[in-house]
Order: C-alpha cells, then structure tokens, then sequence
C-alpha cells in the first residue's frame, strides 16, 4: 500500500551550553528548522535549515510552507532566486533527501565515516583559552581553531596564541578564525607578529567582500588564507578561486545550499589545487550529520589529501541539546555519526521528545 509523501517542519531554539565568544558577537542560541520528508513508500528522512540574517526568515519559512501544504518541492528557479532562504531550504531538502536514500534502496551503511574534526575555542582571556586548548589536546585533537573577538590588540592576540602554543607544543595545528573583523593592514602586521606561531591558516581575516585585497593580503604573508563568510554560494566560490583569494575554502553547507553545492565547490576548488574544509554554523544533530557525509567525501589535492583535514564539525556540545537519541561519537580528534537502529543515510535517530522541549510556539 503506498503512502502519501508530505513533509513536517519542527521550528525549535536551542540554548548554547555556555556563550561562544567570536569577532562578530557572542553566540547564545541556535535557532534551526527540522525538516521531515516522507517518500510516496512511506520512508522518512530528516533535513535542517539554519540562517545567519534574520531578514532570510520569511523566505525560508514560505518555501518550507508551500512544501508542507503540497507534498512538492517548490521550483528549482524559485529556490535559486531566494537567496540566503532559499539556499537554507535546499540544504534541508538535500539532507532529507540523502536520509531518505538508504531506507528507499532497502540497504544500510556497513560502516559511517570518522571524519577528523578541530576543537572550536572561543575568544576568551588567555588563562581560560589555554585550559580549554589543553583539555581538547588531552581529549585527542589534533588541530585547534581559536576565535578572536574584536577588542583583540596585536598584543593580546600574540600573548594569547604563544601561550597556548607553550602548553600544546608543536604537534597540534593552530587555526585562527578573524569572522572578517580585521583591515588589510591590521591583519598584515598581525600576522606577521603571529609569524613564530605556526598556524595552519587565518580564517576570514578581511570582510568577505574584499576579494582585491584578499589577494593582496596572501601576496604579502606567508600564513595562507582560508575564505569562509565569503562563500555564500557556488558563484561566490568561483569568484574567490578566479580572484586568487584564498589558500583554503571553509565551506559551511547550510550556507551554500547542501551536500549537493558542497560537491560542486569542492571539485572546482580542486581543480585549482585549492582544499576543502568543512564547517558547521553550530547546527543541531541532523544539520551536522549532513555536513559530516560532505567532509567524508572531498576530493584529494596535492600536498593535503582529503583523510588528512580536520573539519569544523565537533560542535554538537557547544548547545545544550542536539536533539539526537544517540549523540556522535568523538574520540581521537575523529567523529563519527551513531548509526543504529532507526537511522538512515545520515546515520541519525531524532529525539522526538527534545524537538518538543525546544520547540518554537507559533502563538
């Protein structure tokens, strides 16, 4: 007996579990959109939309409205022309779908990927960094991204990264995420103060915009540069590889549009010799577990093959909740989706009851 396809959307908040601490502000709460798909067969998957501009909301909402009331997604020429909502939707849509596929082929996944992760650290004051920097270390990562907030001078930042680097040694690598907060010559002298640290690479040090002197800031330093705000889209991904303005790309997929886009970037961006990172916008369970199945499938690159990058994926306990029965599995600096009984592609079971607890009333 066939069922109807239709879909349901689950509006929630979810609190942080202590407030992160970035160049744009402080993170307190993640606000997603839980998106079930149910198949014509009556298999189901899950999806979940996030956005960073509160003005996407509308959009985002209506595109999920029409495909609650019709059971059909809205037009591939509508959803491309509702920007930062539309590209949120067709994540959330992707990733059900890709749930979904497991359960409607009749086969499960033998094995879910480990996929290296960083160890998020909020900007903070030095003494509470290192000790959060040490405890990562000790709990097995292998690579540490430290976020800088806006009132940084050269010298906090400085006194702050060599400590760090004082206590973890040289082992583990240094990523330092700017959110765009910096001037071309502000971040030139900073990182040439910061030279003697070793890092990986500086996130986003100029605003996303600023493709020019992005170039121009990678022709003057030796520290690369990894685009992440930058990439809104495919587009904005082939833009900044022309312009030769960046060394990696942090690519989040709630942003760009979903595991599809994620492998169009990554196979541009590797066509250039240019690497992919993948990077979470401290989604819940089901946002991270799509965002985990692209980091586990990048092409490789000469000098940094694809099983060899951390991505920006452990953040589930950076929120109070991540609405998942079973929650990932972390250990050595690798993380891997539960899988069990219940799931499907993404390896996730949701937690209908935490979907309640942190539901949005529409009243």
């Amino acid at each position: 007996m066939r069922s109807r396809a239709g879909a349901a959307v689950h509006h929630v908040r979810v609190p942080f579990r202590a407030p992160l601490v970035t160049a744009t502000g402080k993170w307190s709460m993640r606000e997603s959109w839980l998106l079930r798909v149910t198949d014509a067969e009556g298999h189901a998957g899950w999806g979940e939309a996030v956005l960073e501009d509160a003005a996407d909301v509308p959009v985002l909402e209506e595109l999920l409205g029409a495909l609650v009331a019709s059971g059909l997604a809205p037009s591939p020429a509508l959803v491309a022309r509702a920007g930062g909502g539309g590209r949120a939707f067709q994540a959330a849509l992707d990733a059900a779908r890709l749930d979904i596929g497991a359960r409607r082929i009749g086969t499960r996944r033998v094995s879910l990927p480990w996929v290296g992760v960083n160890a998020t650290i909020g900007a903070g004051e030095t003494d509470a960094v290192v000790e959060q920097a040490q405890a990562a270390v000790e709990a097995g990562f292998r690579t540490l991204k430290l976020k800088t907030r806006r009132s940084d001078t050269t010298s906090t930042l400085l006194e702050r990264l060599a400590a760090v680097r004082a206590t973890v040694g040289d082992g583990p690598a240094l990523r330092l995420d700017v959110n765009g907060a910096w001037k071309l010559e502000t971040a030139v002298k900073r990182l040439r103060a910061l030279a003697g640290m070793g890092l990986q690479y500086v996130e986003q040090p100029l605003a996303p915009g600023d493709l020019a002197r992005a170039a121009d800031l990678r022709a003057r330093l030796g520290v690369p540069v990894a685009a992440d705000e930058a990439i809104t889209s495919v587009a904005a991904a082939r833009a900044i590889l022309d312009a030769g303005a960046a060394d990696i790309l942090v690519v989040k997929p709630a942003r760009v549009g979903g595991p599809a886009a994620v492998a169009e970037i990554a196979r541009l961006a590797a066509d250039r010799g240019v690497p992919v990172v993948v990077s979470s916008l401290f989604e819940t369970g089901v946002g991270l577990a799509a965002a985990l199945t692209c980091a586990a499938s990048l092409p490789d690159v000469p000098g940094w093959p694809a099983r060899d990058r951390d991505h920006g994926l452990a953040t589930a306990d950076l929120l109070e909740d991540d609405l998942l029965a079973v929650p990932f599995v972390v250990r050595g600096g690798r993380l891997h989706a539960p899988g069990g009984r219940g799931s499907g592609g993404l390896g996730v079971v949701v937690d209908l009851a935490a979907l309640e607890r942190y539901r949005v009333s529409d009243a």
